[in-house]
């Protein structure tokens, strides 16, 4: 009768651990799938902001003139439609990219130390003063980062206030720059790259006229010897042949749609789960849209 005594309470522990499992179980399984649901959002969330990086380390390169650096630090290295993209106007894949904004950068570098030594003869024959009395500024408002569901891909989208300040002949000039961002990214080894890069200008002007006045001079054939808002972006080297010319934004002009109202103006990022189920920003954006028409 002893050993019968002490084995029903064992029985019955026994059986309450039995009706208990299932409810741990399922406890266990709530609870790893809401770690792996926090975890998913962390992670979505260190990607926003690696992005922003991403995007923030373009305007310092550019504003200090580091064009060789940025293309190397931060620019995708393994794909073939790697694009630089501007209103009128794409270079695509990556040694074409270098041949315009590295190695023309280069050349503009050396005319420009020997241009600004004729009027400032002080100024040593040395290529770190290439850039003396140069000054720019792209800022990076508004963002809109979308990161793909599968964490491999990125789209974002900024507005940039800025400015720049350049060597125009035999003086400077001075003029707003405003531009807006349209850009896919891709991971490459881990890290966030730059894709397809859309830098749509959406006027440039004198800083002592506003953007409409400057339209209105061109519209009435005024020859104003600025850059204007309703033309092209003046002094800007061609070099390297563009692989594909398409008009995705018009400059501001008072007799045109422009801007956003441009006809192939991009749309804005819009959340996915992988890149193939979404439209992209690089050199088929348009043939993509055309095709869903």
């Amino acid at each position: 009768m002893k050993s019968l005594s002490i084995s029903i309470p064992l029985i019955l522990f026994a059986f309450c651990i039995l009706l208990f499992l299932p409810a741990c179980s399922k406890k266990n399984a709530e609870l790893e799938a809401e770690i792996a649901r926090v975890e998913k959002l962390a992670q979505r969330a260190l990607d926003v902001q690696e992005v922003q990086n991403v995007w923030s380390r373009h305007a310092s390169y550019d504003a200090a003139g580091m064009n060789r650096e940025q293309i190397k630090d931060i620019w995708a290295q393994n794909q073939p439609d790697v694009a630089f993209i501007q209103n009128t106007e794409m270079r695509i894949g990556l040694d074409n990219i270098i041949a315009y904004y590295c190695d023309m950068w280069d050349e503009t570098r050396k005319a420009r130390l020997q241009a600004i030594r004729k009027l400032f003869p002080e100024i040593p024959d040395d290529e770190k003063y290439a850039l003396a009395g140069w000054m720019k500024m792209h800022t990076n408002t508004t963002p809109n980062i979308q990161i793909a569901g599968d964490g491999q891909t990125a789209k974002g989208s900024w507005e940039s206030p800025g400015f720049i300040t350049e060597l125009a002949g035999d003086n400077f000039m001075a003029a707003w720059i405003w531009e807006r961002y349209f850009v896919d990214f891709i991971k490459e080894d881990g890290k966030w790259k730059i894709w397809h890069a859309n830098l749509l200008v959406q006027f440039m002007t004198p800083f002592e006229k506003s953007w409409v006045e400057s339209s209105m001079e061109q519209v009435k054939g005024s020859a104003s010897g600025a850059p204007g808002a309703g033309g092209s972006m003046g002094g800007m080297p061609t070099g390297a042949a563009a692989a594909k010319t398409e008009l995705r934004s018009r400059l501001f002009a008072v007799n045109k749609l422009c801007g956003p109202l441009s006809e192939n103006f991009p749309k804005q990022p819009e959340p996915y789960y992988t890149f193939s189920e979404t439209f992209s920003y690089g050199p088929d954006m348009l043939e993509q849209e055309a095709a869903k028409k």
